[in-house]
């Protein structure tokens, strides 16, 4: 039988050669070689190509993977990178003449490398370790090659270069080659996690900033200027949440005539409509959510967006609805009895000069009163009244069939605000996790994301590597092509990062800890604090404050005042607060936890903070099928075996609200609803929105629902479309 070479020869088939593929592929690995050897022999005709051979080593490797035989994947690994590294070749010349061959192809076009001199570039390339391409799993090489790797390139390439850009705005020649070292090895061992915009974007000098926030004013140009902007956003691939609250509700007045506005849901339907054909770097389709306050006049109709029932041309189903709640309507709705009434913000802002969108708390509380009088005096009468609790038991309905709206808490969210002095923060962002103060038509919050790989960072490390993130966040935002010039206002501003936290449930199964204890989880909550704030004051001594410092709760202690209420060793807070009053932060926010969806399945890791969907499943899409596996499965799978939708989603609720402590934005925290589970009933959502909100969680993602008799079924295209 004869076998088909790349080059186009046959040579006789040698069943030995492939033996030693398989024991090379099986090297190191908990996994049994004969076990390949003995299905091998299957589908094997004559004149087939070598790839075709090595495909079906593939295949037969993932058909062996199992929660028992965890590492066939990264058998399956192995043999794809094998197969990659002879398709490109790349690795069989030097990293200099591989570096120059992409740029003279117009692959990296980004001018960050070109401070580097040849000499240095033959440094990083002794420097790259090829062999860390065979620790990735079948499905993290695919992620790979679908989502991330440029043509010819492969995984240390991408990292190597990625750490040169990203280290190229440092000020010295010695912290560039430092710097882009040290990257390279937090890149490699896959410590850090860079966001979907990074590994897609970076090296041909695209946006990488994940996360977008723009507010929509109450005139034809804001609106049209705003709708120029998100189809902008979407064009170079981020994710974006529009603040709705200000336009005018449907029955208000419209250029002197009284009851002509139509409301917010025909402009939802626009924005809906560019998501579409505006897609996300031509890769895919936008991803947008649009956020209504709960007082206003059109959250009925915004309620049924997405619901099947109803008017047709009325829904958006390309978007996801986003409601922002305050305080006061959660306390209202525990009495049966309490009226909440709605109001049109245009009419209450022309008639009684009270904003109700920039407003929280007890000022929240005071000028709704306020409206409700000027209503029953007649002043107002674009104002519908509903029941409190029963208006709360339709989002619940509406979230038990589509799983949004998100729930936005906007009162913690701006007590805990580091920039009231510039502005209120309307609404979060896609994925719930980062959001800042917005001023509409002049800055949209802007956010460039990454995540520290838990499960992989010694807990005596965890600081550390959370500078470092920082850091590398902090060089991205003079890296990033702004799309749109509110957004590069918001980061000369405000310098708004991101650090995340990837697979919570790893280091939880790696040091036999649990979601409820307390005392872990507010550990790891604070490391990585503590090492963002200490290297945000270090860059800020060497790059100057965030330009809004002056006046912030940075600036005023109010940060450091949380922060040692919470700690356990107060005093390391209190000497960075010496040293923030000397040279203030680089950065007026830090950390926000990301769902990583994408980027966990490359890093081999779980997705975000919550427990695991499932400690070994297949994911089916458009790459093909294959078996995503557990960090520490074969290490601690009890641990893993109490997946998501087996613990109590208000119980959930609690880790997050100890993780929030040292959280300065959101965390991207979903909900399962299982109907299958004993005792089960709509009380469980009740509870949870509750719990969520009690324990000062900021946003509630996903509320996601499994019917009797059904499964969990996870749709991660959003995630995707946000930060990855």
């Amino acid at each position: 039988m004869k076998v088909m070479k790349r080059g186009g020869n046959k040579e006789d088939f040698n069943v030995e050669k492939i033996k030693q593929v398989i024991e090379w592929a099986c090297d190191g690995l908990d996994v049994e070689p004969l076990a390949l050897e003995s299905k091998f022999d299957e589908f094997i005709f004559d004149g087939i190509k070598t790839s075709q051979l090595q495909e079906n080593l593939i295949e037969h490797a993932k058909s062996l993977c199992s929660p028992s035989q965890p590492d066939w994947t990264f058998v399956a690994g192995r043999l794809h990178t094998m197969q990659r590294w002879a398709d490109t070749r790349t690795y069989d010349i030097s990293f200099l003449e591989f570096l120059r061959e992409q740029q003279s192809l117009g692959i990296y076009t980004h001018k960050g490398l070109d401070v580097y001199s040849d000499r240095q570039i033959e440094y990083f390339g002794s420097k790259i370790i090829q062999e860390r391409d065979l620790a990735h799993s079948y499905a993290s090489v695919i992620t790979a090659e679908s989502k991330y790797l440029l043509e010819n390139e492969c995984i240390q390439q991408m990292f190597m270069v990625e750490a040169m850009i990203i280290a190229s705005v440092e000020e010295t020649d010695e912290d560039r080659m430092f710097y882009a070292e040290r990257w390279y090895n937090r890149f490699s061992e896959r410590e850090i996690s860079l966001a979907t915009p990074w590994l897609a974007n970076l090296r041909s000098n695209g946006n990488i900033s994940s996360c977008f926030i723009i507010s929509m004013g109450d005139t034809l140009e804001s609106i049209f200027d705003n709708v120029k902007n998100a189809a902008m956003i979407s064009k170079f691939g981020g994710g974006l949440g529009v603040f709705l609250g200000k336009l005018r509700a449907r029955g208000s007045s419209l250029m002197g005539a009284d009851g002509a506005a139509t409301g917010v849901i025909g402009w939802s339907k626009i924005l809906n409509d560019t998501a579409v054909y505006v897609n996300q770097a031509g890769k895919r389709k936008g991803a947008f959510t649009l956020a209504l306050p709960i007082w206003h006049g059109d959250v009925e109709d915004f309620l049924e967006l997405q619901t099947e029932a109803g008017d047709q041309r009325k829904k958006a189903y390309d978007i996801k609805p986003q409601l922002c709640v305050p305080d006061y309507f959660m306390e209202l709705k525990e009495d049966p009895s309490a009226e909440w009434y709605t109001f049109c913000p245009f009419e209450v802002l022309e008639k009684t000069g009270i904003a109700l969108y920039e407003v929280y708390g007890g000022d929240f509380k005071e000028a709704y009163g306020a409206c409700v009088k000027f209503y029953e005096a007649g002043v107002l009468k674009v104002v519908s009244k509903y029941n409190a609790k029963e208006l709360w038991k339709k989002v619940m309905k509406v979230q038990f069939e589509t799983g949004m709206p998100y729930i936005a808490f906007t009162c913690a969210i701006n007590r805990h605000n580091p920039n009231k002095h510039i502005s209120y923060i309307p609404c979060v962002n896609l994925c719930t996790e980062s959001f800042s103060a917005v001023i509409a038509d002049e800055i949209g919050h802007t956010c460039n994301l990454a995540s520290v790989v838990v499960g992989r960072v010694a807990l005596d490390e965890l600081a550390e590597v959370a500078a470092d993130t920082l850091h590398i966040l902090d060089n991205g935002i003079a890296l990033t092509q702004s799309p749109v010039s509110i957004s590069k206002a918001h980061n000369d501003l405000l310098a708004t990062v991101g650090v995340g936290i990837q697979g919570m449930h790893d280091i939880i199964a790696r040091e036999g800890k649990s979601f409820y204890d307390e005392e872990f989880i507010d550990f790891i909550g604070e490391e990585i604090a503590y090492g963002c704030v200490k290297k945000s004051i270090e860059l800020a001594r060497k790059r100057g404050r965030y330009q809004a410092f002056t006046g912030s709760a940075w600036d005023n202690g109010d940060k450091f005042e949380h922060y040692k209420k919470y700690s356990k060793n107060p005093e390391r807070w209190e000497d960075l607060e010496q040293q923030c009053k000397e040279w203030g932060v680089r950065n007026s926010q830090m950390t926000s936890p990301a769902p990583n969806t994408s980027t966990s399945i490359f890093m081999d890791a779980g997705a975000g903070v919550m427990p695991v969907y499932s400690a070994f499943f297949y994911e089916d899409n458009k790459d093909g099928v294959m078996p995503v596996v557990s960090m520490f499965l074969k290490d601690n799978p009890l641990s893993y075996a109490r997946s998501v939708e087996k613990h109590d989603p208000w119980e959930l609720s609690k880790t997050i609200g100890w993780l929030q402590r040292w959280v300065d934005t959101g965390i991207s925290a979903e909900y399962i609803m299982n109907k299958n589970r004993e005792g089960f009933s709509a009380k469980w959502l009740w509870d949870t929105l509750n719990e969520a909100w009690k324990n000062e969680n900021k946003a509630v993602y996903y509320i996601r629902t499994i019917k009797k008799g059904e499964g969990l079924v996870k749709d991660n295209d959003i995630c995707v479309g946000c930060s990855g």
